[in-house]
């Protein structure tokens, strides 16, 4: 039985809670926020003693494995009170909200030889296994990436979500999945272009966020890429297409499926069949796993490395997690001053 902890028990939370709580060999033992109502909050669904000061937490509990879901600004103390103790960490994106805060946090630990996984969850899903797999004989050329929302149409957030200082806004707070999920599949980013505009609601003291945004990436292969999003969108969306010399792929990540469109001139058997995926029309290929949470990917593979020792299959720990933090600021710097390099 694995005891876990976490640190930090706001909105994203229950993400990994209601999974966790089904594994019969996880037990919940503690939860920590400097707001104990908060934690409370969550003892009553899942369980777990309550604390409002993590030390006293990991000295009490001795946790083997904890999640650190604070604010991206207070990281840097608890994952290294917990490296000092020998805790594995899952720790939410993005890994800092400042790069140099990131680049020192990495190099303690490193020295520390620290076992972190950033929760860049687009990385541990099985459609993103699988065109990593179909691409290896199809070079890409071009991608393109969506990210669409109504959140300042709907104005239901939280006030301090549409301050950019503190929020992130597009960028840091969404778009940094996609952006990680380019780098992991492509490599860096040697520059990009940016623009932004707010076309419903003028900034202001209080709504300092973009609400539209394009950027247009050069990566070091001389690969080609671009991010668009919007926060004035008709919902929720999250689409990324790359165009390969012999097939078109559309990920829909939120959802875990993958779109396989390939040539006529193509053999399509040997795709279909080795694959496993359903046949949609002529040309036409889907994957979709069995339905589940994207978040239980990559808290199995988290587990697993605690319960093994094996920290090699490690989807993203805290060095690349902060390389993904780099290209994220790198585009807002983008979009203020027109180009940026990484």
């Amino acid at each position: 039985m694995i005891r876990i902890a976490f640190i930090g028990t706001g909105n994203i939370v229950p993400a990994h809670l209601r999974y966790l709580k089904t594994r019969r060999d996880v037990r919940i033992a503690g939860l920590c926020d400097i707001l104990r109502e908060q934690a409370v909050k969550r003892q009553v669904e899942y369980g777990g003693e309550v604390f409002t000061d993590y030390h006293e937490m990991l000295d009490r509990i001795k946790p083997e494995a904890v999640w650190l879901c604070t604010p991206p600004g207070v990281r840097r103390e608890p994952l290294l009170a917990c490296a000092d103790r020998g805790i594995p960490v899952f720790c939410e994106k993005p890994v800092e909200r400042q790069e140099s805060a990131a680049v020192v946090t990495a190099r303690e630990l490193t020295r520390r030889k620290a076992h972190v996984q950033v929760g860049y969850v687009f990385r541990s899903l099985p459609a993103v296994q699988r065109l990593r797999a179909l691409m290896q004989d199809d070079p890409i050329h071009l991608v393109q990436s969506f990210y669409g929302c109504n959140v300042s149409l709907t104005m239901g957030l939280p006030v301090w979500f549409y301050d950019k200082t503190k929020s992130g806004g597009a960028l840091v707070d969404q778009a940094t999945h996609n952006l990680d999920l380019l780098r992991y599949l492509f490599g860096e980013v040697r520059e990009v272009h940016g623009y932004a505009r707010n076309p419903v609601h003028r900034k202001r003291k209080t709504y300092t966020i973009d609400e539209t945004l394009g950027l247009v990436f050069t990566f070091a292969s001389g690969m080609l890429g671009s991010h668009m999003h919007t926060w004035v969108g008709d919902a929720w969306r999250n689409e990324l297409v790359f165009s390969g010399e012999k097939r078109l792929y559309r990920l829909f990540p939120n959802t875990g499926r993958l779109v396989i469109e390939r040539s006529a001139v193509e053999v399509s058997a040997p795709i279909a069949r080795q694959q496993a995926v359903k046949s949609l029309a002529d040309g036409i290929l889907e994957f979709q796993p069995a339905t589940r949470s994207k978040y239980e990917y990559e808290n199995d593979t988290f587990l697993k490395m605690v319960k093994t020792g094996k920290w090699d299959i490690n989807p993203c720990d805290y060095t690349d997690g902060w390389k993904s933090l780099r290209l994220t600021l790198a585009c807002d710097k983008a979009i203020t001053q027109g180009r940026a390099t990484p």
